[in-house]
This record gives C-alpha cells, sequence and structure tokens, in this order.
C-alpha cells in the first residue's frame, strides 16, 4: 500500500477514539459506537482514520455516523465507505435508509429521496417529535435488491 492509498477497513476498537473525534467535529452522534463497531467503516490513510460510516440495524437498516475530514473531501473516500457498508448491507437486508440534510452526495450513490410524511411512518422517532414540521433532515432509501 503506498502512502496515498485509502484503505477501507471494519473498524477495531483502536479507531474508537478517533471515529468519536470526527463524528463530533460534525456533531453527529457517537452513542452507540462501542456496541455497532462490528458493523463500522473506516477509511485510512497513512494509519490515520480520515472516515467513517456505520450501519444500524433495528426495525430497519440504517446508514449513519458516515463521515470524513474536511481536508480529505472530494476524493472518492466517501463513495468508497458508502461501497463498503452496501455490500455488508447486501447481505443483510433489501433496503438501507439514512437522514440527511445533504441530499446530493447520497443521490450520486444511488439513494432516492422519499417524501417527508414517510419519516413519520418509517423511522420511530419522527414519528411524535415535536419539530417534524420544521425538520430538515430528508429521509432517503437506497434499494439493493430492487427486484424483490
Amino acid at each position: 500500500m503506498s502512502c496515498t492509498t485509502i484503505q477501507v477497513r471494519t473498524a477495531t476498537q483502536e479507531d474508537i477514539r478517533d471515529i468519536k473525534r470526527l463524528l463530533s467535529f460534525y456533531y453527529l452522534d457517537t452513542e452507540d459506537i462501542e456496541d455497532n463497531l462490528a458493523e463500522c467503516r473506516v477509511a485510512v490513510l497513512d494509519k490515520r482514520v480520515v472516515g467513517c460510516a456505520c450501519l444500524y440495524f433495528g426495525d430497519i437498516v440504517e446508514l449513519r455516523s458516515i463521515a470524513v475530514l474536511p481536508g480529505m473531501r472530494n476524493r472518492g473516500i466517501g463513495t468508497e465507505l458508502i461501497r463498503s457498508v452496501m455490500n455488508r448491507a447486501a447481505e443483510l437486508t433489501d433496503a438501507v435508509y439514512l437522514l440527511t440534510s445533504s441530499p446530493a452526495f447520497f443521490e450520486k450513490n444511488g439513494f432516492k429521496r422519499l417524501e417527508s410524511e414517510e419519516k413519520r411512518i418509517i423511522l420511530e422517532e419522527c414519528a411524535g417529535c415535536d419539530k417534524f414540521d420544521v425538520c430538515r433532515q430528508i429521509l432517503m432509501k437506497f434499494d439493493i435488491k430492487p427486484d424483490s
């Protein structure tokens, strides 16, 4: 591996601090990282975590905790992280959902926007949210097996 090659791999215990620091930079939730470490992927450059993405399993499968260091953006790292977690998701589900305020990036990676009202149906935390009418988070879906 050359010094400019990005490696995407499953996160380890040694990566937790770096993942939390990266997510905190974007004000993203860090609470469930330890419990969900096996479903987290990290992008590594020169032994340094430069990006992460995690799948969360509940009533639906969600892509969450996706982030790339600001100085490393626009290099395809986010796309590689999505590719890695979606390969894992394909083993387990037919669809992956996410909430985002940056839909253009995810649309480039195959996600489709859903109607706002679908958030109340699909995501339990949105059903009773008192900020639903002003929420800027967009629900998106990736159909892994669209013919099923």
